[in-house]
């Protein structure tokens, strides 16, 4: 009975592969190559008058649109070596108990220094950690199928540029008001 059974199986399971549908109708058209949105904000001030705290609303940045569940990275330009940027993932420590930090919606983010001892005077910081601040704003689409927490480190701007294929020719520039 095994004896028949093996070429039987053999003989639908070529007939089955030889078999060829209909492909379908064509999806719809994708985005053009666009993954997420990234821009920079410039020329930021964190002064006794704004609270230490400067927010933008996205719909004041051209061509950006940001939902609840999409995922937002706010890197802050640190140095710069040689003419290669080096920027650090918010929040990001300026002494041990103060630090820039960010928050966001999908109406708006803010970028503000945070503090754990409430005595401490953010005025007293020096001008360089207090004027001329330049983040950049990495927006990710809750759609984007291969984000995965693992998938990338965000802690490494490099990597996320690399990652999402961000073209840094092509960043919004955003200049604080």
């Amino acid at each position: 009975m095994m004896k028949k059974l093996i070429p039987l199986l053999l003989v639908i399971s070529v007939l089955f592969a030889g078999c060829k549908g209909d492909d379908g109708a064509p999806g719809p058209a994708g985005a053009d190559g666009l993954i997420g949105t990234t821009f920079e904000a410039e020329n930021i001030n964190f002064t006794a008058a704004n609270q230490y705290s400067y927010t933008i609303r996205f719909s004041d940045v051209a061509n950006l649109k940001v939902v609840e569940s999409d995922a937002v990275l706010v890197y802050i330009l640190w140095d710069v070596n040689g003419s290669t940027p080096i920027w650090r993932l918010l929040p990001q420590a300026i002494t041990t108990t103060v630090r820039y930090n960010f928050d966001y919606s999908p109406v708006d983010f803010s970028v503000f220094i945070d503090k754990d001892d409430p005595n401490f005077n953010l005025g007293s910081l020096n001008a360089a950690t207090l004027q001329n601040q330049t983040v950049r704003v990495v927006v990710i689409p809750s759609n984007f199928n291969a984000r995965k927490s693992d998938a990338v480190d965000v802690s490494n701007y490099e990597a996320v540029k690399d990652y999402y294929h961000i073209d840094e020719s092509k960043i919004i520039k955003y200049k604080a008001k």
